[in-house]
């Protein structure tokens, strides 16, 4: 025996972020609706919950001017990439003593783990004592980086990008399906290039571009399958490529690519759920954002509902168009209909505001949905860390 001690993640402080939430809660069997300010903290079961995903209404107000939502992203992908490099080095380890059983592990390989499990404990104890916001922060995440770039020039960082949502057609627009596309395809660009531009700017400390990582994206459509405008990468070999089984290169991008960012964009909720489900893509995207080595899952309006318990709290503003799907033009036949519950028992409501107050409470009150709808204001972000078993808000100016 080894001996190799693997890095046991310490629960998150229930008060390490001081924000609240305004939250309707429902039950399925007394059928009645509960609205209250409360933290959400309180946990049944982390199976199946995303092992970090941050969900949103607004990319620009809920993360790019958002200083600790920028700060838990980094956080999020820094413990990915390092996993990672742990779960490489005990391979390594492992392959040593295998091949040669009288000499042991592989001194070298045996220092980079317990560097790793180190590394991973002390961001844990940062996080667990709200230092997150401090130079302790600072600190650690620039030595994380060091390490990883200790044996390369650069180090990637995966990004995939799955803008379908708003690919959909809009059947009362004057332009043509080729048009819309197209159009759909350039904005989406722009809005990927917005993602890397902060993930730059967020890797890059003190313009020390020994810190900088190198951002790699691609775009994956589920509606086709396809992979599209790869950018970032400075090795062509690691580029994953496309071929004629789309399906097969939209398995390999979510999980034998193993991206550290899963980025699912806004648009027509109802169009995002029937692609996911037409490729047969939920446990795939579930895998690969689950488990100890989970990617980190953002979400950003239907893709923060598609995250959830349920879809149908798109239905409630009726501004998500259901007719461009086949077979399932009306509201009602998405009624039930499940998400991938990376929250455990939570729906997502994005887009909140006062407005909305009176059709949440009688929603909530009305839909034979079990659990619980979280709102998302425009300027607020849901965390989950699954690892450590917290789901929590970083607030709203309208509720702090």
């Amino acid at each position: 025996m080894l001996g190799l001690r693997l890095t046991s993640f310490a629960l998150i402080c229930a008060h390490c972020f001081s924000y609240v939430q305004l939250r309707a809660s429902f039950s399925r069997a007394r059928g009645r609706q509960q609205l209250r300010l409360a933290e959400s903290n309180d946990v049944s079961s982390t199976a199946g919950w995303a092992t970090h995903a941050l969900l949103f209404s607004s990319w620009t107000d809920g993360v790019a001017a958002n200083k600790d939502a920028q700060l838990l992203l980094k956080y999020s992908l820094l413990t990915k990439m390092l996993r990672d490099k742990l779960n490489n080095h005990e391979e390594e380890v492992k392959s040593s003593v295998e091949f040669s059983p009288c000499n042991g592990p592989d001194i070298s390989a045996l220092n980079n783990l317990e560097i790793a499990d180190v590394l991973l404990d002390q961001g844990n104890s940062i996080l667990e004592s709200n230092s997150i916001i401090n130079d302790s922060f600072s600190t650690w995440s620039k030595g994380v980086l060091k390490w990883l770039l200790r044996t390369n020039k650069s180090v990637e960082l995966k990004f995939l990008y799955i803008p379908t949502a708003m690919y959909a057609l809009s059947p009362s627009s004057s332009n043509t399906p080729g048009k819309q596309r197209q159009r759909a395809r350039a904005d989406g660009k722009k809005r990927r290039d917005q993602v890397m531009k902060l993930l730059n700017e967020m890797f890059t400390e003190n313009d020390d571009e020994t810190t900088k990582l190198n951002i790699c994206a691609i775009t994956l459509d589920l509606d086709d399958g396809s992979l599209k405008q790869p950018a970032g990468f400075l090795n062509q070999d690691s580029v994953p490529k496309p071929s004629v089984n789309t399906k097969k290169d939209a398995t390999y991008a979510l999980s034998g690519w193993n991206p550290h960012l899963i980025y699912v964009e806004g648009g027509n909720t109802f169009w995002l759920q029937y692609c996911i489900e037409k490729g047969n893509y939920p446990q795939a995207i579930i895998d690969s954002c689950t488990g100890k080595n989970g990617a980190v899952y953002c979400g950003k309006s239907a893709g923060a509902i598609v995250a959830g318990n349920y879809i149908e709290t798109a239905i409630w503003k009726g501004w998500d168009n259901p007719s461009i799907v086949p077979e399932r033009e009306s509201y009602d036949q998405w009624i039930g209909c499940k998400g991938f519950g990376f929250a455990g028992n939570r729906s997502f409501f994005p887009h909140y505001s006062s407005e909305w107050e009176s059709l949440v409470k009688e929603k909530t009150k009305l839909e034979p949905m079990s659990g619980t709808v979280e709102v998302l204001y425009e300027d607020a972000v849901y965390g989950v860390f699954g690892d450590s078993g917290k789901r929590f808000v970083l607030g709203s100016k309208l509720i702090a």
